[in-house]
């Protein structure tokens, strides 16, 4: 009997159709996860409920700690790098932990590499529902800090035309420093996940997320200067409140900004690429794709 098949094997479907899948695919498991395979209205009411938490433990430390107004530019300023910070640690630390997850918890990490999936491409997949999920969080952060703490913030002296495509190369630039920290989890054991939240919180240090880099020592900044992440969230400020946060950044203006960001960015995109074949080539090697460390 004749077996008609509805649709073309994958190999011989064009390049665009192919990538579209294996990245719909690895988003729509992403998603999955994220959600922990939860009822859609309860993790509505999670998402919801979760920004919440983090931007009034925010505000009640600056109040405590400052003894200062919500109205101070300042609180703006920081408040806006927190909030966009939310990216930082959901983006890059998932698309990590996904290597961790995948190996060690569900143990189909093999099963991925013998797959017709580009590894890459499926990291980059699982990011994405990171991206959405914290993107309603920096939404309805940036809400609160409208209303009801009171931040001058309007619409109309937003620069939407510099948002979006700074808001696009940070993002990018994120997952590229994802990429970097999944190709070293293929080499640690379980309890890699420490290293991409300490990196994180490296990044809360030295990228300026919630107070000027001019207060940190000159060697911490020449460091700080090396990361997208500093030039990103300079850009979210002024795009958002068209003002400057930290002075070392003063002296370039908004656009040549993004001609920085964008060419760190680069840079970052074919550093992490190479290393992650790297590190990718001697997880192969030494066999630990499919190796589970038991803790």
């Amino acid at each position: 009997m004749a077996v008609v098949l509805s649709a073309a094997p994958p190999d011989t479907l064009p390049l665009w159709q192919r990538v579209w899948r294996q990245f719909r695919t690895a988003s729509i498991l992403g998603w999955k996860i994220e959600s922990n395979w939860a009822d859609p209205f309860i993790f509505a009411i999670y998402t919801l409920i979760r920004p919440l938490a983090g931007a009034f433990i925010l505000v009640f430390m600056y109040l405590v700690v400052v003894q200062g107004s919500t109205s101070n530019p300042y609180f703006a300023h920081m408040f806006v790098g927190n909030a966009f910070f939310m990216y930082v640690a959901r983006v890059m630390m998932g698309i990590s932990y996904a290597i961790i997850d995948d190996r060690e918890h569900y143990e189909m990490l093999k099963y991925i590499y013998i797959s017709p999936l580009q590894i890459l491409l499926f990291l980059f997949g699982r990011g994405m529902a990171n991206i959405i999920t914290t993107s309603i969080s920096v939404v309805i952060t940036l809400l609160i800090g409208i209303w009801p703490l009171g931040i001058q913030l309007t619409w109309g002296q937003v620069n939407w035309g510099l948002l979006f495509p700074s808001f696009l190369v940070g993002l990018l630039a994120l997952i590229f420093m994802g990429f970097l920290l999944a190709g070293t989890c293929l080499l640690l054991a379980r309890h890699a996940w420490a290293i991409s939240e300490g990196v994180a919180g490296v990044l809360y240090l030295v990228c300026g997320a919630v107070f000027p880099l001019d207060v940190l020592p000159l060697w911490i900044q020449a460091i700080s200067f090396l990361f997208p992440l500093t030039y990103w969230l300079e850009l979210m400020r002024r795009v958002m409140l068209g003002s400057s946060f930290s002075g070392s950044l003063a002296g370039f203006s908004d656009w040549g900004l993004f001609l920085l960001l964008a060419g760190v960015t680069s840079l970052w995109g074919v550093a992490s690429i190479l290393l992650f074949r790297r590190f990718d080539g001697l997880a192969r090697r030494r066999g630990l794709i499919d190796q589970t460390s038991g803790y």
